[in-house]
């Protein structure tokens, strides 16, 4: 393996380790009430740049200064947002977008050329995969609430069914295009089993059913469209 992704990887386990492993629940809630003047917030940051220098060595010690501070600071700013998982996400994303930066900084042989560029923004199959998977989020969902707006029922959690069938639809949608069709089988086994087989739910077997088939339908439609296009 190419020692710059070993480096790449040395990196992003050095923030798993001590973002996830070396930063107990408490220094979260600590820094979440007391914002900067938690001591907690400083010793995770201290854990952040001791964790990087010892992975990636002593020789890169400015890029542990950037990541150490980055990293800091974007925590110093979740720690004024609610705590919940959008906000965490992005936290995470900005973390993982800042150890990227400097890997492309460091090793310049990953560093995309600017026809590299210009090729991927101009390449047919991006924007066709890319307008596919869009349409199996939100504008599919927002079909099927008003396709089956008139059988409604008053839903459990709170949009659950909407993030269930956006990832059953990405999900059939890629094993359709890869021809795995018995996959798609066990996928909607094992929801049935699992929609259906409460008693205490007060929801009418029919109305989910409705929305399960005109999904299925939706990403069985897209995924064979996806094989003739591309």
């Amino acid at each position: 393996m190419d020692n710059s992704i070993v480096w790449l990887l040395k990196l992003i386990l050095a923030h798993c380790i001590s973002d996830f492993w070396w930063q107990p629940s408490h220094w979260v809630e600590d820094r979440m009430l007391n914002k900067i003047r938690s001591k907690y917030l400083y010793w995770h940051i201290l854990v952040t740049g001791v964790t990087a220098l010892l992975l990636i060595g002593p020789a890169y010690w400015g890029v542990v200064l950037i990541v150490t501070i980055t990293h800091g600071l974007i925590d110093l700013l979740k720690s004024y947002t609610k705590n919940d998982f959008r906000n965490f996400a992005i936290d995470q994303l900005l973390h993982v977008a800042v150890i990227i930066a400097c890997w492309l900084f460091v090793f310049e042989q990953h560093r995309p050329a600017a026809g590299q560029m210009s090729a991927f923004y101009e390449d047919s199959r991006f924007w066709v995969f890319a307008a596919a998977g869009f349409f199996l989020t939100f504008p599919s969902s927002i079909i099927i609430a008003y396709a089956t707006k008139q059988w409604a029922v008053p839903a459990g959690l709170k949009n659950a069914g909407k993030y269930i069938g956006i990832i059953e639809r990405l999900l059939i949608c890629l094993l359709v295009y890869q021809g795995h069709y018995e996959a798609i089988g066990l996928l909607i086994t094992g929801k049935s089993i699992l929609r259906y087989n409460s008693a205490n739910e007060e929801v009418k077997t029919e109305y989910l059913l409705i929305g399960t088939l005109l999904s299925i339908f939706l990403a069985f439609s897209v995924g064979l469209g996806l094989k003739g296009i591309v």
